[in-house]
Parts: structure tokens; C-alpha cells; sequence
């Protein structure tokens, strides 16, 4: 796997970091020459775990600490983003925590749907107001990542809550990237389409619609969470130093002709 110094002496904040694509995402922060990665997630132990995956960052040679947090609470948020402080402070803030639906829909239920909007839209505003204030602080020009999903580029039926919610954090990042533009924050989306975690390959029905839309892909293969990883690096490196208030596809192609 390629490694490279874009986040060479950054330190990274990656929320819902204990598994899956935040997992890898934080891990591959690290490959790409962090000096520091923070692994943020509700609970210690989805899957993989948050203090495990910590201690794989600190083998690549890289800081890292495990801090609980729940992202739909503002004073969460303001707590996680002041663990950096001992660092040095954050530079790349990734917003990656959220959930989805077992019952999604046009007759989502009340208490499901205020619960996702709380995580999928209030996280990421919660995140990147903490991540600026700390940033404008020590002068630093970084870098913000909010987790969309090309669900909220190109909608369906059977996730109207979850899409609606992804919709609403790519015009975030364009609103934030307006107002933060001015202090030399730039703040962007990323946009990943069917990728292979563990989630999609134990979930039958997750499994038979991937395989539809992997058919359907220019590339003929699903992603891979290491390649979310990689495009969340180069947003927050300076290697992207003139994108702000982009969503950044990471779908092999099939939003471009499906």
C-alpha cells in the first residue's frame, strides 16, 4: 500500500473512528505521515475498537490517543477537538461519524429520524465549529472533511432520511467553506459510493444491492476503505491547498453514469 508524507507533522481528528471506513481513515492518516491522529468514536468497542485501533496508529509511528465522544452533543465535540491541544492543536479535522437506518423511507419514524439527523447533521456542524474556533486560536489555516455520501448527491426511495441527511452535509461544506474561507480554513466533503466493509458483506440485503451497483461501476469492483482514507489525506493536505467547498466522489465512477 502506497505511503507518502502529505500529513506530514498534521495532527488528524477522525470521529466514528473505531471501525470500518473511519477506522482505515484514521490508519491511513497515520501512513500518510501524521504526527498525531485522535481516534473519537461513542463507544470504545464497535468491531475493531477505539484504544485498539489507537495503539495500530502509535505501531506506524505516529501519536494517537482514544477519546469517547459522542458527536451529536455540542460539549462533546468542544471536549474532543481540546485533546489536540496537548499535540500542538488540530490541523485536519474528518467529521466521518454516522449512522443509518434499519427502517428508512418515505414513512421514516419521528424518533429514528430526528435520531439521524442529530448524528449525520448535527455532528459534522458541532465538529467543524469546534475544529475552526481552535484553528482561528493558534492561527492555523486547516483543513475540515465532513463524511457525505454520493447517497446525498443522487437520492432513493429507500433512503430518504439517510440521503437527506448526506445532501445536507455537502451544501455544509460549502457554506462553511465560505464563511471559514476568510481565516484560511477550508473545509470539503467527501463523497464515497459502495465501498467493502464489514458491515456491506455480513448484511444480505446491503450485499445483493452492492453487487447491482459494483455491476454498474466504470471500475467493475466495489471501493476499498483505504481509498476513502486516501482522498480524505489529500483534502487535508496542502496538496489540495485551492479546494475548499468541494464533494469529492470517491465512487469509481457511477455517479457519472448511472
Amino acid at each position: 500500500m502506497i505511503k507518502s508524507n502529505m500529513l506530514d507533522g498534521k495532527v488528524v481528528i477522525v470521529t466514528g473512528a473505531s471501525s470500518g471506513i473511519g477506522r482505515a481513515i484514521a490508519i491511513r492518516a497515520a501512513e500518510h505521515g501524521a504526527k498525531a491522529v485522535i481516534v473519537s468514536d461513542v463507544v470504545e468497542t464497535p468491531r475493531e475498537g477505539g484504544e485498539p485501533t489507537a495503539s495500530e496508529i502509535r505501531k506506524l509511528g505516529a501519536q494517537s490517543v482514544f477519546v469517547k465522544a459522542d458527536v451529536s452533543r455540542k460539549a462533546d465535540n468542544d471536549e474532543l477537538v481540546a485533546t489536540a491541544e496537548q499535540f500542538g492543536g488540530v490541523d485536519v479535522m474528518f467529521a466521518n461519524a454516522g449512522i443509518t437506518l434499519k427502517t428508512d423511507g418515505p414513512e421514516v419514524p419521528e424518533e429514528d429520524y430526528r435520531r439521524l439527523m442529530s448524528v449525520n447533521l448535527d455532528g459534522p456542524l458541532f465538529g467543524a465549529q469546534a475544529a475552526a474556533r481552535q484553528m482561528k486560536a493558534l492561527g492555523k489555516q486547516g483543513s475540515i472533511v465532513l463524511m457525505a455520501s454520493m447517497g446525498g448527491i443522487s437520492g432513493a426511495g429507500i433512503t430518504v432520511a439517510y440521503s437527506t441527511s448526506k445532501g445536507g452535509v455537502v451544501v455544509m461544506a460549502k457554506s462553511l467553506a465560505d464563511a471559514l474561507g476568510p481565516a484560511g480554513i477550508r473545509v470539503n466533503a467527501v463523497a464515497p459510493g459502495t465501498i467493502d466493509t464489514e458491515l456491506l458483506r455480513t448484511s444480505p440485503g446491503i450485499a445483493q444491492a452492492s453487487e447491482g451497483f459494483r455491476q454498474r461501476t466504470p471500475l467493475l469492483r466495489l471501493g476499498k476503505p483505504s481509498e476513502v482514507g486516501d482522498a480524505v489525506a489529500f483534502l487535508g493536505s496542502d496538496l489540495s491547498s485551492y479546494v475548499s467547498g468541494t464533494a469529492l466522489l470517491v465512487d469509481g465512477g457511477l455517479l457519472s453514469v448511472i
